[in-house]
């Protein structure tokens, strides 16, 4: 299983919008992976200062959720990676159960580490 490094930084634009110029990249290396017959797992990356209190991991959690409908049709994406920051934040598992809820609305496949 492939573990595919996903950083917040690079779906998000510094306006906030998504940055669908690297979503559809992303989208195109896994296509690659599919046709190898390979599995992944996307792992987001986030830095603590863009992500320092609950209002801002439920930003991260919608860039994630944009980039999953991105990559909606990659049928060699199992699931994603919880960001790991979450953990040592206020209301962590919280946080967490929501990335996990946001993301499996559209994609109950997926499985979550």
């Amino acid at each position: 299983m492939n573990e595919i490094q996903v950083a917040y930084k690079d779906i998000v634009l510094p306006d906030g919008s998504a940055n669908e110029e690297y979503l559809a990249s992303l989208r195109n290396r896994l296509k690659e992976l599919e046709g190898q017959g390979q599995e992944a797992m996307l792992k987001p990356l986030v830095d603590a200062q863009d992500c320092k209190d609950v209002d801002a991991a439920l930003e991260v959690t919608a860039a994630y959720k944009h980039c999953a409908r991105r990559v909606k049709d990659c049928e060699c994406v199992k699931g994603f990676f919880v960001p790991e920051l979450f953990s040592s934040m206020e209301r962590g598992a919280e946080l967490a159960d929501n990335f996990k809820s946001e993301l499996l609305e559209k994609h109950p496949h997926y499985v979550f580490r």
